[in-house]
């Protein structure tokens, strides 16, 4: 049976990952972010698993498996369960501004391509971290934060307060 259709678990309708996965039509890392205890992508209301801790394929009860979805369809732009993004608060504007300071010009740090050839090229800072399909120098958030606490790099400081994680 696949964890997209519903069961029952001790008198509970329990749902797994796919269920979301197949609602949302979003793949299942990203579930998997929206669910882990340790990521920063970690939604609030992303239901808690009914199974125990440490279970290895966690449910969910679906009545709150349906209201989660719910949810992100209801703030959804693009019809697959992902929110449009919060208007960028007082102190990220800041970043960005002083992170185009720095390098001396503006920057879209919402593009990986530009903050790849920012931090890379411009910069002339080490690889920390390569993609693993594409290979190339890796501007992931804990790849940047690695690359920040061996250069504290101001740039890096900026990039980092704009993608909310603090310094």
């Amino acid at each position: 049976m696949s964890n997209a259709e519903p069961m029952l678990l001790n008198g509970i309708e329990v749902v797994g990952y796919g269920y979301f996965s197949k609602a949302l039509n979003v793949g299942l890392r990203t579930l998997y972010a929206y669910a882990s205890e340790t990521n920063a992508q970690r939604l609030a209301n992303f239901p808690r698993p009914v199974t125990p801790a440490g279970y290895r394929t966690p449910l969910f009860a679906k009545t709150d498996a349906d209201r989660f979805i719910e949810e992100r369809l209801a703030g959804s732009s693009s019809g697959k369960g992902r929110v449009k993004a919060l208007p960028l608060t007082r102190e990220q504007q800041d970043a960005a501004s002083e992170a185009g300071k720095i390098l001396g010009h503006g920057i879209d740090l919402q593009d990986r391509e530009a903050v790849r050839s920012a931090i890379y090229d411009e910069l002339k800072l080490p690889v920390a971290a390569t993609t693993k399909e594409t290979q190339l120098p890796s501007v992931n958030t804990a790849t940047v934060k690695r690359l920040f606490k061996q250069t504290q790099h101001p740039f890096l400081r900026e990039l980092l307060v704009y993608r909310g994680v603090s310094v």
